[in-house]
């Protein structure tokens, strides 16, 4: 899928995104999304290839033959979801909210032109109508904006970022899509 979006300087970048599960690209691809997103700072690469490889589904965006954006809907380990939702404080139970959607990262040289939008949109369809969750720092205002048009509300309280120190994280849940499924 081919997607034109345009910057806050009205420049326009066309790129390529791509949605398909893990196992569906290329270790070169896999790799690429790694780096990305350790690139930018936004989590451990500590067995993070492991988990990108886990997830249901994964989204890039690349500029030509630079990928420039990432996201994916995440299986995570229950132990790691318990842990969020006790962090935040949150009195939904974490059960309910088996699917993370994480890694919605957008190079820094490709910031401001509305692709985070995209990446999310893309993403969504990866869970497949069940409830999910998602974190944030509190500094990233795109992220900030984009979770709530997509119907996740915030919950909780922020909590200290072991990755970002000085930096809070938010904890934003989305409810089920499907038909008598219940969440909080």
């Amino acid at each position: 899928m081919s997607i034109i979006a345009t910057s806050t300087t009205g420049t326009y970048v066309s790129a390529m995104l791509i949605a398909k599960p893990p196992n569906e690209f290329s270790e070169k691809d896999l790799t690429a999304f790694v780096d990305l997103v350790v690139s930018e700072g936004e989590v451990s690469p500590y067995r993070l290839l492991e988990r990108v490889k886990r997830a249901r589904g994964l989204v890039m965006i690349y500029d030509g033959e630079i990928l420039v954006g990432t996201a994916a809907v995440k299986n995570p380990e229950p132990g790691y979801r318990a842990d969020v939702f006790a962090k935040s404080k949150s009195r939904a139970d974490d059960t309910t909210y088996p699917i993370e959607l994480g890694y919605v990262v957008v190079a820094e040289s490709h910031r401001g032109q509305g692709l985070s939008w995209s990446l999310v949109d893309a993403a969504m369809p990866f869970a497949n109508g069940s409830a999910q969750y998602a974190t944030t720092r509190g500094s990233n205002v795109a992220m900030q904006r984009v979770l709530p048009a997509r119907g996740f509300a915030a919950d909780g309280f922020p909590y200290p970022s072991v990755e970002h120190p000085g930096e809070d994280i938010h904890l934003f849940l989305r409810a089920s899509d499907l038909p008598g499924a219940t969440s909080e």
